[in-house]
Parts: structure tokens; sequence; C-alpha cells
């Protein structure tokens, strides 16, 4: 009884809905622990091609036997985005016994030399993704020069090369290294032995340029071995020499 006289009802109802709260938390600590039923059974991977199921699970920490009450699903993301390789991660609690992971890979874009001169492969967002090697190719475009290392100079040649994609002139594949110079800018090289010369900023109008300078030359059956396109010029282009044909002569 109270000092008043009143029966204390709330102090009772307080101590009873402690007591509930604390019996369905032992209840389901002894169901998850001793029963199994919020044990995880099965991990489905889906989306990796080239990363290992071992390398994700041992990012993500899981495994087969632990409850799935006591991770969370963002904590996990994150620890398997520290992979390179990973571009986006989906971590799925499927209740009871199931967890799935489903992934999105970097695709390799280009290659950058280190200051070693060991390939790595980068990403189109200039992320370095791993070592070169021939499993996955070497055939891709290089980017070599001290200027790697200016975030601008590198998201404007790699903006090159995703203009090059949609080229009939100046292709992708034609593209065998870009060379980017602190001072000079970006100058780019192709298979057949072409220079081109963008220096930086403005790249879009520059490419543009240098595009048109291919097309005309080819209208005219001509074939570039130099373009200059780094002044607000129309720009500077010197010709490859003809090679005579069998049996011609001069005069």
């Amino acid at each position: 009884m109270e000092d008043n006289g009143k029966f204390p009802y709330k102090k009772i109802i307080i101590m009873l809905s402690s007591f509930v709260v604390v019996a369905l938390l032992s209840a389901s600590s002894y169901l998850t622990l001793h029963t199994g039923m919020f044990t995880v059974e099965t991990i489905e991977l889906k989306g990796n091609k080239r990363i290992t199921q071992r390398e994700i699970l041992k990012r993500s920490g899981l495994k087969e036997g632990q409850s799935s009450i006591f991770f969370f699903e963002n904590q996990v993301e994150d620890d398997i985005l520290k992979n390179p390789w990973i571009k986006k991660v989906s971590v799925r609690k499927e209740f009871p016994k199931k967890v799935t992971i489903e992934v999105e890979e970097e695709e390799v874009y280009c290659i950058v030399l280190s200051e070693g001169g060991k390939p790595l492969y980068m990403s189109r967002t200039g992320r370095i993704l791993g070592s070169g090697n021939f499993d996955l190719g070497l055939d891709f475009p290089v980017l070599i020069g001290d200027g790697i290392g200016d975030p601008k100079l590198l998201e404007e040649a790699l903006e090159i090369l995703e203009l090059s994609k949609n080229s009939t002139v100046l292709k992708w594949d034609d593209i065998s290294e870009v060379q980017l110079n602190s001072v000079y800018g970006i100058t780019v090289f192709t298979n057949d032995s072409r220079r081109i010369e963008f220096d930086r900023d403005n790249i879009i109008e520059k490419w543009d340029k240098a595009e048109r300078i291919m097309r005309y030359s080819r209208s005219l059956g001509l074939e570039e071995s130099y373009i200059n396109v780094s002044s607000g010029s129309m720009g500077v282009v010197d010709f490859k020499h003809r090679a005579a044909k069998p049996g011609a002569t001069d005069g």
C-alpha cells in the first residue's frame, strides 16, 4: 500500500511489463542459439564472374551456421565493397535460414603503368582494380605519364576513351597509348602510328575538331601522321607519304 492508501497499480504494471520483456528476450535468445531457428544454412551468391565465392565470403564475414539476426546488411555490404573489383553489392536476409549476396563487378576500361612499369587494370571511374594478367588480357589502351596523378587530367583522358567508343574515325580499338603529361597535357597514339595532341580542357570540343579533320582527310584519300588540336585554331596536320605503286616511275 502507498502512503496515501492507494494500491500501487502503476508500479506493478511496470514490473510485470519488464518481466514480460525479459522473458521474451530470453525466449528469443534460446530459440536463436539452441534451436537453430534463425541459423544461416544457405548463402547464395549471384553476379560474380572474376571474383571467387571464397573471396566474397571472406570479405563478408558470413558463414553457414551463424545466426542471421546478429549481423547487419549494410556493414556486410561495406566490407565486400573493399574489394576493388566490386562495383555494387546487395545483401538480403531471407528468413529464416538463407542469405543472398548479389554483386556487380567492375569492367576493365584501360591499363595504367605503375612507377615500376607494372600494368594495372583501371575502371571507367579511374579506380585501380588489380594487376594486369594474360587471363583477362592486356589488349586495352594504356595510360602513361606523370599526369595520371592529376585527377582532372585523368578524367579528361578517360573521357577521350569514352568518346572513341562511338567514333567512326578514331575508334577505341585504334588507340594504343594515351600519354598524360603535367605540362603538355594529353597526347593520343594509335596502332597505326598516328599522334594526336589534345593538351587539356575543352576535350569534347577538341575531339570534335580532330574527328572533322580525320573525316576530311579520308574524303581526300589521305592519312594523317600527326594532328594537333590543342589551340583554338582549326588544327595542325601532317600526312603520311603514300607508297609508290608497283611499276610506277617518276615523271
